[in-house]
């Protein structure tokens, strides 16, 4: 007979802790269940708390949770029942501690197990620590128990509830923990060398993915789906390539021109489905295809497209427009004088010359792809667009002059002017400007998939990333603000330098003119970088772009913008009382130091502030970066199958040079000009992989019937308070999305990328 005492029997004597283990993450479409059965988790409530004269609680022993298995591709929880001697005065779960005792193997290590949340119910009160981080053992026998192991921190201290900031936390056990773990981690996120970085963002001092510290590594479904994706595209891309060295081997390799539009068309729906291509997005594609060489549509994508973020509205004519300014023809401006649509403030202009200022001619890699040496032209191309009073509304906004020159051949500039409505299509007229408008779209290519993509959404909020590891601990209220919109993001970026922009593996130089110059077009875009261009309002404002019509992108940012404005002071209000709460939190105040060096050092700090000293500062501060790594990068990354793959549309690369002022341009030279077929193949490749949502992305809006998830359920923010804010947001993101299906009905081609439902929290692709 069992002589152990009951439960009842026991909880007389003893405080009863009731511990659930949450462990694993939520994956809808994932079929396999996996259990972690590696090791023991030991969990201690108030740690130090006994060497805290000041501390109103005590330390428990070692809660040992031995012989569990626990789930890690699904989410699991494990709970048991713990009764402490009431005489050892615990009291109430502030601080928990968590460790793994491995089982031995070969080499006594063990998988990191991903550990979500602790919940501890103690006197009928639920008490949370959010964790949302890996954890492993002590590896082959070490002594070192500060040290990390296999990627990841030895122990993982949580704060219960909605956290602290450093300053207001009175007891010392805690404040202890806070250090010894920011410590920790602050050694396992180092800055790259200053000397290496060079004068671009600063980035995260691992070289290869690999190496990094789990917790900045993606979760194993996202690391599987991307490691297919590149496998599958390099397949499809290596039978063209292989059938090229063979044809050259006896003789000639065969030159894969589009013959036509048409020709390209047929050929992008089996381009489109042999990589992988989701029917919608060649439906899309198709759809773009038929209307792209009309002056609206060109003038649509510029305010609806993914490159919505270049336009300036026309002040003044600066020097680059003078040589051509007078020269647009009458019915171009529907027979306006120009100074007048100007004081109405109806011009506006995009200028990518700046951008790409040194960049050269690309090619280098043309005789590996198709066979033959080509050069990738690189042509600085800028635009006018005139805002119509005499079209109708959606075909307001078009192109009226755009100015190109060959500044790496040293050839004079020329400029273009739309031909009159009239002229048929095979005129040279029509051929010449439609040739000019796929020049400027080639040079925004570049701009595009380098500025605005790469530096704004990726390289720029690494830097946002990195500091706030350094610098808050795991249970400073920002931090847990924060994390669930940086997973990620540092990953992602590694992985880029290593596959994708590493100059021994450069995907860019496959397929795109300005491709084979990333080192200068990197620089470049850092350097217009800067916080006010963040500010959604005040950027908008100061381009003055409010009265250009159906600009989609602007009207969403900016209903987005308001709506994570609102959150974000809820959430700041939470744990900052006044101006001085916020001068007084060093964490805070290291956490934007360091977003200003070293991570904007090499371009002068990009005008981000070094201190914040105001709680409305913080609250736009905040705000400016939760946008730009959610909102920011989805509007500027998931269109680009639609309108970047359509090469006709949106020439990633050009064979010949911009056109002189008086050649003729005819169908077959521009047909001769785009990107032969393994060059459209490997630009649609790469689109593939970075234009799709990752298998684990978490929504503002959460969408069942397509395996989207909310945000609920990745948050670190888990008190009461600030679990009803993120609901106040959500309820506010659903009546956004309700808008904007209903702003959609009956579209040609629907605007609906930033619908919340459409918008992953963080930047994972």
């Amino acid at each position: 007979m069992d002589s152990s005492p009951s439960r009842a029997v026991l909880a007389v004597s003893s405080d009863v802790y009731r511990v659930y283990l949450h462990t694993g993450f939520d994956f809808p479409e994932k079929g396999t269940v996996k259990k972690w059965d590696q090791g023991t988790i030991k969990i201690t409530i108030n740690p130090g708390a006994n060497d805290d004269p000041k501390a109103t609680v005590k330390q428990s022993d070692e809660l040992v949770m031995k012989g569990m298995k626990y789930d890690i591709d699904n989410e699991g929880t494990v709970d048991l029942e713990f009764f402490v001697d009431k005489e050892k005065g615990v009291g109430e779960p502030k601080l928990v501690k968590i460790e793994i005792e491995g089982k031995i193997s070969s080499c006594g290590c063990v998988d990191p197990l991903y550990i979500r949340e602790v919940d501890i119910v103690w006197n009928q009160v639920i008490y949370r620590f959010p964790i949302h981080n890996y954890l492993s053992s002590v590896c082959c026998g070490s002594s070192e128990k500060d040290e990390p192991q296999h990627g990841c921190a030895p122990y993982l201290y949580a704060q219960s509830g909605g956290g602290s900031v450093n300053h207001d936390e009175l007891e010392g056990f805690i404040k202890t923990a806070r250090d010894k773990e920011l410590n920790i981690i602050k050694s396992m996120v180092p800055w790259e060398r200053e000397d290496r970085v060079g004068p671009i963002c600063g980035y995260v001092g691992y070289k290869k993915y690999n190496d990094l510290p789990r917790f900045l590594q993606f979760r194993q479904a996202w690391i599987d789906a991307f490691a297919s994706s590149i496998i599958e595209g390099s397949s499809n891309l290596l039978p063209a390539v292989h059938f090229n060295y063979v044809s050259e081997y006896y003789g000639k390799a065969l030159e894969r021109d589009f013959k036509s539009f048409a020709d390209y068309m047929e050929c992008f729906v089996y381009m489109g489905e042999k990589v992988g291509w989701k029917k919608t997005d060649i439906k899309d594609g198709l759809k773009v295809g038929h209307i792209f060489q009309q002056d609206p549509e060109f003038g649509r994508q510029i305010i609806q497209g993914p490159n919505s973020t270049k336009l300036w509205k026309v002040e003044e004519l600066s020097e680059t427009w003078k040589a051509g300014i007078d020269k647009i023809p009458s019915h171009v401006i529907d027979g306006e004088d120009i100074d007048t649509v100007i004081s109405d403030g109806r011009l506006y202009e995009i200028k990518n010359s700046g951008t790409l200022e040194g960049v050269k001619h690309g090619g280098k890699l043309s005789k590996a792809l198709t066979g033959y040496s080509q050069t990738w032209y690189v042509t600085h191309a800028d635009v006018l667009l005139f805002h119509s009073k005499a079209r109708p509304e959606e075909e307001a906004f078009v192109p009226v002059l755009i100015r190109l020159e060959n500044k790496n051949d040293g050839e004079p500039e020329t400029f273009w002017y739309p031909p009159e409505d009239n002229v048929p299509k095979e005129d040279p007229t029509y051929l010449a400007w439609l040739f000019a408008k796929m020049h400027f779209r080639c040079a925004d290519w570049g701009v595009y998939s380098i500025g605005t993509h790469y530096v704004r959404a990726h390289a720029q909020n690494e830097v946002f990333a990195i500091s706030m590891y350094r610098n808050l601990s795991s249970s400073h209220p920002l931090f847990r603000l924060l994390k669930p919109h940086f997973q990620g993001i540092v990953g992602i970026n590694c992985q880029a330098r290593e596959s994708l922009i590493a100059p021994d593996n450069n995907a860019f130089a496959q397929f795109m003119s300005s491709g084979d110059d990333l080192p200068q077009l990197l620089v470049n875009c850092c350097k217009e970088l800067h916080y006010d261009n963040m500010v959604v309002p005040t950027d908008f404002e100061t381009r003055g772009l409010k009265d250009v019509p159906n600009y989609f992108f602007r009207d969403d940012c900016e209903a987005l913008w308001e709506i994570l404005l609102s959150y974000v002071k809820e959430m700041v209000d939470l744990s900052y009382s006044s101006d001085g709460d916020v001068t007084e939190d060093t964490e805070l105040q290291s956490f934007v130091q360091e977003i200003v060096d070293p991570g904007f050092k090499g371009f002068g700090g990009a005008g981000f502030p070094d201190s914040l000293t105001s709680k409305e500062k913080l609250v736009e501060y905040l705000t400016v970066l939760i946008f730009n790594v959610s909102c920011f990068h989805t509007g500027v990354n998931f269109q680009i199958n639609k309108y970047l793959g359509y090469v006709p549309n949106a020439p990633p690369s050009l064979r010949t040079p911009p056109p002189k002022q008086d050649d003729v341009i005819t169908m077959d030279h521009i047909m001769q000009s785009l990107p032969q077929y393994e060059c459209a193949l490997a630009a649609m490749i790469s689109l593939e992989v970075l234009g799709n949502f990752s298998p684990i992305e978490r929504f503002y809006v959460e969408t069942k019937a397509e395996h989207k998830l909310g945000y609920l359920g990745e948050n670190m923010a888990v008190s009461e308070e600030q679990e009803g804010c993120i609901k106040r947001m959500v309820v506010k993101m659903e009546g956004l999305r309700d808008t904007i299906t209903k702003r959609n009905e009956e579209k040609y081609l629907a605007y609906n990328v930033l619908s919340p439902q459409n918008i992953p929290i963080t930047t994972q692709t």
